[in-house]
């Protein structure tokens, strides 16, 4: 009887062991599988006592093997769809550019009435067409490259001047009033041709999309602010949410392509700027909040 129980006892701890060993193994593979990345080559170690555990293990490796061949393949179809994209956009700016002057010399000859109309509309979709194809070629660009920043010091507070005043004159024709508080010599270190598309598709969208009145505010303490906040008119309610995304266009009732801000949203994320918009009744505003200042 003594032997039947020292038997017993041992088949029980020998049992006890194996479910605390196993119990250990399947925590282990729990947290390995909260560390992988699946971007990397990282497995599920296996283990070395139980197979049941070890065909888990292995079942649970193929499936990751499976997913990452997923995520290559969809990734590299994505880079091959926007490249393809961005070469067919820059094919196509040359015979629009083309087409444009002719329509511009056309516009200067003696025409009658209905035949200035029908050129003006012309030359006002392929000038719509070109901004698109630009807007294409730029965005699909900067998503299927990996952009190599180009960091240097210079004046925030400058650079915005600048580009604010090269669109002097179409403020004016659009009727909007700009008002600018910029504080001087801000300096950031940054990739400035990046940051200067970020301000021209900024204020570009504020061409397109406002009126009456923009105010620019520049400020540098321990982060540099740059705020534009504009008057808009639109048909229909602007979602505060969809305002960076793709084609979105609160109101069609002008000719944006809804791809402006989502440069600007591309852009900023590569230098690390947080740029955000805010909705109330009367004003838009599109808020970029750099990096701390440097000296």
């Amino acid at each position: 009887m003594k032997v039947i129980l020292i038997v017993l006892l041992l088949i029980i701890l020998i049992l006890t062991l194996f479910l605390i060993l196993s119990q250990r193994e399947i925590s282990k593979i729990n947290q390995r599988l909260k560390q992988i990345d699946l971007n990397s080559n990282q497995l599920v170690e296996i283990s070395l006592f139980n197979p049941a555990i070890n065909q888990l293990t292995e079942t649970i490796n193929q499936q990751i093997m499976e997913q990452r061949t997923e995520r290559i393949a969809t990734f590299n179809q994505e880079q091959e769809l926007k490249e393809t994209i961005s070469e067919i956009s820059h094919d196509l700016r040359t015979p629009l550019t083309s087409m444009i002057g002719y329509l511009q010399l056309l516009e200067r000859e003696e025409l009658s009435a209905e035949q200035q109309e029908a050129v003006q509309i012309l030359l006002e979709k392929s000038l719509a067409m070109k901004s698109l194809t630009q807007s294409f070629f730029e965005l699909s660009y900067y998503e299927s490259k990996t952009v190599e920043l180009e960091l240097e010091r210079f004046n925030l507070s400058q650079l915005l001047i600048d580009e604010m005043l090269k669109e002097t004159a179409t403020f004016e024709q659009r009727l909007i009033v700009p008002t600018l508080e910029v504080q001087e010599d801000c300096f950031i270190l940054s990739d400035a041709k990046l940051v200067t598309r970020i301000l021209q598709n900024v204020i570009a969208n504020v061409l397109q999309h406002g009126k009456d009145q923009l105010r620019v505010e520049l400020l540098q303490q321990e982060q540099t602010i740059l705020t534009f906040s504009n008057k808009y008119e639109s048909a229909e309610p602007i979602d505060p949410q969809k305002i960076f995304q793709r084609f979105y266009v609160a109101s069609h009732a002008r000719n944006g392509n809804g791809l402006g801000l989502a440069i600007v949203e591309l852009l900023s994320k590569q230098l690390a700027i947080d740029v955000t918009a805010e909705v109330s009744e009367e004003d838009f505003t599109i808020r970029l909040a750099f990096p701390k200042k440097i000296v």
